[in-house]
């Protein structure tokens, strides 16, 4: 986290004591399950609010007990690619 208060991302202890953030998926999505989004919606509830979303979710996950996986080599792409039907209907 980052502590200093003239940085957009800035976390006060008071929010967040630990020195380090828990594994968290960054990026422009997730894939949970309906049951698993449940789950981080109420424990969310429960938590200070930090400024960061990703780092959020993670931390709603560590409460949770669990953990991030990498997602399958191609299946999400952060580049435009021509698009081909059989392609398209393997990516998320």
């Amino acid at each position: 986290p980052i502590r200093r208060k003239a940085y957009k991302w800035y976390v006060p202890r008071e929010v967040y004591p630990n020195n380090t953030y828990p594994p968290y998926c960054g990026g422009p999505g997730y894939v949970f399950s309906g049951d698993l989004a449940t789950k981080i919606y109420q424990v969310a509830q429960t938590l200070p609010v930090i400024n960061m979303e990703d780092s959020f979710v993670g931390i709603c996950l560590h409460a949770l007990g669990i953990g991030v996986t990498r997602s399958p080599w191609g299946v999400f792409n952060m580049h435009r690619i021509q698009y081909e039907k059989c392609r398209f209907s393997r990516l998320v």
